[in-house]
């Protein structure tokens, strides 16, 4: 571009460029319009008016050029600027991928089904505490999904307070939703009894049997190697699991563990170990032969159907980590040594879920 008659106003063929100076940097906007003696003329009254603006601690860079990339780095007040949806964008960009396969696949359905539909519009500026509250009062999911969104908001709002943004974060100030967690209500051991008869023997009979007598989480089984199975030790380690078919770690760090066989999940390995199969996996689609690639497979090729066959209520087959978990319980199995076998960091979840059992245990060896 060339220089004009006007200082700090260069013109091109198509556009015409402004220069100013802006916290001591030297700014460059560009304007897309024909370099005409008009529009020379009016662009540098805008010029001379930012330039006032500047001098007397009025200008706002956003406001006056917002199309600019770095007028929002420069602006005095960047949350008047900035969308909900934006903010958590951002966020969501840097920290997702810290997050397991299957938190940044639920994470991401809240912010697409609630965070973005009911705020995303909404200017941070504007975005107050009752803002969330009057959302919150009305509401018609449950308790426990408002709270994971106000979960995710304020997350966000603690990214832009952490990076000076804004100076508190509002959802602070909104109390999160009591919830009455569900009892859980494991399979007795009738019902497990006439689950397993029912299903068909052979690996569809093998995965569920291995998972009431283990509590794994089903894409923890999916993703068991024969390479993570001590028989000798009568141990296998948990290393991986399968997320929608996909490969990734465990849930989380505790997840991450050695898990110590009982006499019948050991006898489930063994039986397994003599079909000879050469698969790096130890459960298999009996179809494919192959490792099982989604864990609705499973669930709805065998253990639905098993359930009607055998009369017995449904249930998904996460109650048989219940039905695990509450039969250690009741047998007298430390709490503690049943949280590391399901893959949690301390035993407060076990309390918490199972705490009943945990009492029956207790009324048992106080009885004899």
């Amino acid at each position: 571009m060339e220089k004009t008659q006007y200082k700090g106003i260069y013109a091109g063929k198509n556009a015409v460029r402004m220069e100013f100076m802006y916290r001591h940097q030297r700014c460059r906007e560009t304007l897309r319009v024909k370099p005409t003696l008009d529009n020379l003329k009016r662009i540098h009254q805008k010029l001379e008016r930012v330039k006032i603006m500047i001098q007397f601690g009025e200008f706002d860079y956003v406001k006056e050029f917002p199309e600019s990339k770095q007028a929002f780095q420069l602006s005095d007040n960047k949350a008047a600027h900035m969308s909900i949806e934006q903010m958590m964008t951002r966020w969501y960009e840097q920290s997702y991928r810290h997050w397991a396969f299957s938190t940044e696949k639920a994470n991401r359905g809240r912010m697409d089904n609630h965070v973005i539909p009911n705020f995303g519009k909404i200017i941070v500026d504007d975005f107050t505490p009752s803002t969330f509250r009057e959302w919150q009062r009305t509401a018609t999911i449950s308790a426990k999904t408002v709270n994971e969104v106000h979960s995710l908001l304020s997350q966000g709002f603690d990214f832009l307070v952490y990076d000076d943004i804004i100076d508190q974060n509002p959802m602070k100030r909104v109390k999160r939703l009591k919830h009455q967690t569900k009892e859980v209500q494991p399979f007795s051991p009738e019902e497990r009894e006439k689950i397993l008869a029912a299903l068909p023997e052979g690996y569809a009979r093998d995965f569920y049997e291995f998972a009431f007598w283990t509590g794994l989480r089903t894409g923890e089984q999916m993703g068991l190697r024969w390479e993570n199975v001590d028989l000798e030790r009568q141990v296998i380690f948990i290393r991986e699991s399968i997320v929608k078919g996909r490969k990734a770690g465990t849930k989380t760090a505790g997840s991450n563990r050695t898990h110590e066989l009982s006499e019948q999940a050991e006898y489930v390995i063994k039986r397994i170990k003599a079909y000879e199969n050469d698969s790096e996996f130890v459960f298999l689609d009996p179809r494919t032969l192959g490792r099982w690639k989604y864990d609705g497979i499973p669930r709805e090729r065998f253990w639905t159907k098993a359930l009607m066959k055998a009369n017995v209520r449904y249930s998904k087959p996460y109650t048989c980590r219940h039905t695990y978990a509450s039969t250690m319980l009741s047998n007298g199995a430390n709490p503690m040594w049943v949280a590391h076998q399901l893959g949690h960091k301390d035993w407060g979840m076990i309390r918490k879920i199972y705490g009943r059992w945990i009492s029956r245990a207790e009324e048992s060896t106080g009885k004899s």
